[in-house]
C-alpha cells in the first residue's frame, strides 16, 4: 500500500470500552493516519473510559469526540466525518464498527482494490462471525427483503461494519441523518449507485465480526429500529408516487409476517409492538 495515502478511520463507541480497545489495537499499524472515535454512550463515566483509550496509542492517532447524546449510527458517523474534514482532505475513509477484529492485511487489501477500480466509491468486505461468513447483501427494493445473491429488483449493499469510502463521492452529509440505526448503509449504497458509482464487496473474510453488541437483538429497541429503517427506505428508494405506494403495500405484508414469526420464535410481543409503533411514527408522524 502506498505510504503517502491519507486515510482516516471513523468509529462509534456505545459502552464496551474494552471491546473498542481490542478492536483499535488490530488497526493501529495498518496505515490509518488518524482514527476518530465518537462516544455515543451519553454516560459521563463511560466518556472517561473512552477518552482514556487514547493513552494506549501514539499522540494524536486516536481522537475521541464526545457526542452530546446518543445520536445513533448515522448522525454519530456524520459527526466523526465532520471532524475528519477539519483535518484536511483524505484519500480514503475507513468506516468501522468497534466489534470487529481486523486481520493485518485488511486496509492494504481494500486500498489496493480501490486503486485498481476508480469507479468504486464504497467497498465492503466479508467477515467471519464464528459460525458463518458474513458478506454483502442484496436489498430487494420492492419487498425490503435481503438476499445473499442478486435477485430481480435488488441492488448490492455494503454493510456498515467495515466500509472503505472514496470521499470524493460524498456530496453533503455522509449518512442520511433520518436513520437512527439500520437502513443507513442501504440508503448510502443506493445513493452512490444512483450517482453512477460502484458499490462492491470483497469476498475474502479479512476480519471477524460479532454483530448486535449494542442493540440487544430481540429487544423492543432493536425491533423498532429494524422496522423503522424499512419504512424510511421507502422514501429513499421510491422514485414515483406509484412506486412508493407499492413499496409500502409490500412492506406491510412482509414486515407483518416477519413480526409474527419473530414473536412466536422469541415468545415475546416486542416484534409486533415495534412494527405498530414504527409504522405509526414513521409513516404518520
Amino acid at each position: 500500500m502506498p505510504t503517502d495515502l491519507r486515510i482516516c478511520g471513523l468509529m462509534l463507541a456505545y459502552f464496551h470500552a474494552e471491546m473498542t480497545l481490542a478492536c483499535l489495537k488490530t488497526l493501529q499499524h495498518q496505515g490509518i493516519e488518524t482514527l476518530i472515535l465518537v462516544d455515543n454512550s451519553a454516560d459521563a463515566t463511560e466518556h472517561q473510559r473512552t477518552q482514556a483509550l487514547a493513552q494506549h496509542f501514539p499522540t494524536g492517532w486516536l481522537q475521541v469526540v464526545i457526542a452530546p447524546e446518543n445520536l445513533g449510527f448515522a448522525k454519530g458517523m456524520n459527526l466523526a466525518w465532520q471532524h475528519a474534514q477539519t483535518l484536511g482532505q483524505w484519500d480514503y475513509a475507513l468506516i468501522l464498527n468497534n466489534d470487529i477484529t481486523a486481520q493485518p492485511q485488511l486496509l492494504a487489501t481494500l486500498c489496493t482494490y480501490m486503486a485498481e477500480h476508480p469507479r468504486t466509491a464504497l467497498l465492503g468486505v466479508a467477515a467471519d462471525t464464528g459460525t458463518a461468513i458474513q458478506s454483502g447483501l442484496h436489498y430487494q427494493r420492492w419487498t425490503g427483503l435481503m438476499f445473499p445473491t442478486a435477485v430481480m429488483g435488488s441492488f448490492q449493499v455494503a454493510t456498515g461494519y467495515c466500509l472503505l469510502l472514496r470521499p470524493q463521492a460524498i456530496q453533503g452529509e455522509l449518512f442520511d441523518p433520518r436513520y437512527f440505526m439500520y437502513g443507513e448503509d442501504v440508503e448510502l449504497s443506493w445513493r452512490l449507485r444512483e450517482q453512477g458509482w460502484n458499490v462492491e464487496i470483497l469476498a475474502q473474510p479479512l476480519l471477524t465480526h460479532t454483530p448486535a453488541q449494542s442493540s440487544r437483538e430481540g429487544s423492543l429497541f432493536y425491533e423498532y429500529h429494524i422496522n423503522r429503517g424499512h419504512w424510511l427506505l421507502v422514501a429513499s428508494l421510491a422514485q414515483t408516487p406509484l412506486e412508493k405506494a407499492l413499496m409500502y403495500t409490500c412492506r406491510i405484508l412482509v414486515l407483518s409476517m416477519r413480526a409474527t414469526l419473530r414473536s412466536v420464535r422469541t415468545t415475546s410481543l416486542n416484534p409486533l409492538k415495534a412494527l405498530v409503533f414504527s409504522k405509526h411514527q414513521t409513516i404518520n408522524p
